[in-house]
């Protein structure tokens, strides 16, 4: 049987990215469009270019409790808000993940995984194909097993790629999950890039090549071994992202929460820069509605990026065309 598979979230997608910043300010939906969780910010990998993998991170390590996920099931059942676990660190090694995923399916929610890959033996692959799990995000990193083991520190590019094959073939022609592979590049050529592309498609349902964003990377805060500092200040000076400013989707649609309950603006903060709330005394709604997330949002909506440590060097690496750079 042909299946024409479909990104669950595009819909949703979509519709974050109607009009401009100050449309979106005056419209804003009543409860976020999505929530990104948590569910543990440590992780078995060191990659270079990560807060978690180089040691930089200063927060608190740990795993989301049962009391601060069922809250979060609790107040987005209501609006059937679709969960994404993401954010910095592995969430399959959480021993509750697969628990989690089936709750909130249970509850009428769109449900996304980002992984490495590493955590996701056969008896998982199972667990989550009779959910089922609606999305997977695969996260490379280069296009080959030279360029992926820089940045990784680990050499498991193969070995990712026959993960992604097992699930290919297990999913065979059931349309959940949706398969997604994703990376980013330095400095990798133009034919490289390609035929990775070509690799990934026979087992993926959507390929996507960005850049690797290594400004914010502060080489003084990490804690790496003197050839892995060597090597993340070699890719440093090989950075090939477009510096543009993107219109932030993040402050009008979505939520980061953190494993401990802690509440954030901003996807990309590692370190609680810009928190706005805790489960442990607010709502989900209440948060959303903060004072202090609308200041951010009145300021996003402004473009007044450089005004803030973490948007200053948030760019745009996936939708700028550049002929010889973007297009790869």
């Amino acid at each position: 049987m042909d299946v024409t598979r479909e990104n669950p979230y595009q819909p949703i997608y979509d519709s974050c990215n109607q009009g401009n910043s100050k449309q979106k300010l005056a419209d804003l939906p009543a409860f976020p469009r999505l929530i990104d969780v948590e569910l543990t910010n440590t992780c078995n990998f060191r990659c270079l270019m990560c807060p978690t993998g180089n040691f930089s991170q200063k927060r608190d390590k740990g795993f989301m409790a049962d009391e601060i996920f069922h809250k979060i099931i609790a107040e987005c059942r209501e609006h059937r808000t679709p969960l994404r676990f993401i954010r910095w660190g592995e969430p399959l090694s959480h021993p509750k993940v697969v628990e989690y995923i089936a709750m909130a399916h249970d509850a009428g929610m769109l449900t996304h995984v980002n992984t490495n890959g590493s955590k996701l033996d056969e008896a998982m692959m199972d667990a989550l194909l009779a959910i089922p799990l609606d999305s997977l995000k695969f996260s490379f990193q280069g296009v080959d097993r030279k360029s992926y083991a820089e940045m990784r520190n680990i050499d498991f590019f193969d070995g990712l790629l026959e993960t992604v094959r097992k699930l290919h073939a297990k999913r065979g022609d059931a349309d959940k999950p949706f398969l997604h592979l994703s990376t980013t590049i330095t400095y990798e050529s133009r034919e490289l890039v390609q035929a990775f592309k070509a690799l990934a498609a026979e087992c993926a349902d959507h390929v996507n090549v960005g850049r690797t964003v290594l400004e914010y990377v502060d080489v003084n805060a990490v804690r790496l071994r003197p050839h892995e500092l060597d090597e993340l200040k070699r890719l440093k000076e090989m950075e090939s992202v477009i510096k543009v400013h993107p219109e932030c989707p993040e402050v009008f649609d979505k939520l980061s929460i953190n494993w401990d309950g802690k509440v954030t603006a901003c996807c990309m903060d590692s370190d609680n820069m810009m928190l706005i709330g805790d489960l442990a005394t607010q709502t989900i709604a209440e948060i959303w509605h903060s004072d202090i997330l609308n200041h951010y949002r009145a300021m996003l909506a402004d473009m007044r990026h450089d005004e803030l440590a973490l948007c200053k060097s948030c760019y745009d690496t996936h939708g700028l065309v550049v002929p010889g750079l973007q297009d790869t």
